[in-house]
């Protein structure tokens, strides 16, 4: 298998979670049920062996994991751990009308994009395609713009609320 293949079976997650008082990063990569865990600037290898045990750094942990729409507990070796999808937002700011930024309406799959960095786009313009639940849903330009990033290719999984692609503004230069 070329590099490129192992590379589009790799699955990318990167997911803001509210822990306490602060707002926690952690990344995701993972490929076959194994792959690397990071966070506070650690990464960590795991496999997940079976669906209640999962092998983190060598060791093997039991887990269970239930998945809400802005939460997730963790059951890990009699722990119970709740975490709740942060805010991106800075604290204190106003909301905004419409943001340029392009994020996961529920967790699925991204089937396809149908731009590319640097396009121009319309406000309520189809960008992508993802299917959630046997179900697809197109997502949308929220302003005109240009695309600046795009953080998923098709094909890839991603989590609710996960940022896809930025839009920027055609005044901004």
């Amino acid at each position: 298998m070329d590099v490129r293949s192992v590379a589009e079976l790799m699955s990318v997650r990167e997911l803001h979670w509210r822990v306490g008082d602060n707002d926690v990063a952690c990344r995701i990569d993972e490929a076959k049920g194994q792959g690397t865990f990071s966070v506070f600037n650690t990464s960590l290898p795991f496999r997940i062996l079976d669906s209640s045990h999962v092998e983190i750094a060598g060791k093997i942990h039991r887990f269970y994991v239930a998945h809400n729409r802005d939460s997730i507990t963790v059951w890990l070796d009699g722990h119970t751990y709740f975490l709740r999808r942060a805010k991106t937002a800075a604290v204190g700011s106003a909301p905004e009308a419409a943001t340029g930024e392009v994020r996961a309406l529920m967790p699925g799959k991204l089937l396809r994009l149908s731009v590319a960095v640097g396009d121009s786009v319309t406000e309520k313009q189809p960008l992508a395609i993802m299917e959630s639940m046997k179900m697809e849903n197109t997502l949308v330009a929220p302003v005109s713009g240009k695309v600046s990033e795009i953080r998923f290719q098709a094909g890839q999984v991603v989590e609710m609320g996960e940022l896809i692609m930025v839009i920027t503004d055609s005044l901004e230069s």
